[in-house]
């Protein structure tokens, strides 16, 4: 009953801390949250947790939707994924990002999913000038 898919079968929410990087910056590794509620009228833009064939869960973002065919793609990534409906488990209907919760309806998660999907093909650059802009502030503003 551990599964997540269990859990929002008895429940109708599954919530856990994010583990992994294929989502950053939207969601930082073993800081943020998630919560997951049941994928109903999936559409482009949706963050949805998906098992892998090789039994894997994931978070990723919708770019695509063509029948049963889903392609997906973290934020942090420039490898596509092509998975089938029947793979999510759920949809990300809110997030905690530095202890403020964030719903996905909200105009500024909008904006930013459309952002980050429009800038796919030039994300490798975009992700370089981030990591420069990170590396000057963690060097001239440490903690």
């Amino acid at each position: 009953m551990n599964k997540p898919e269990d859990i929002i079968a008895k429940y109708g929410f599954y919530s856990a801390p994010v583990h992994g990087t294929s989502m950053y910056p939207l969601l930082i590794d073993h800081k943020d949250s998630v919560y997951i509620t049941f994928p109903t009228k999936l559409k482009k833009y949706d963050v949805v947790l998906f098992r892998r064939n090789t039994n894997q869960l994931v978070l990723h973002r919708i770019l695509k939707i063509k029948g049963s065919k889903v392609t997906m793609c973290g934020d942090n990534e420039f490898q596509k994924e092509v998975i089938d409906k029947s793979q999510i488990i759920g949809k990300m209907s809110e997030f905690s990002h530095n202890n403020k919760i964030t719903k996905v309806t909200s105009l500024k998660f909008n904006l930013y999913s459309r952002f980050f999907c429009l800038s796919f093909p030039t994300k490798k650059f975009l992700f370089s000038i981030i990591r420069i802009h990170n590396r000057f502030k963690r060097k001239f503003n440490p903690k």
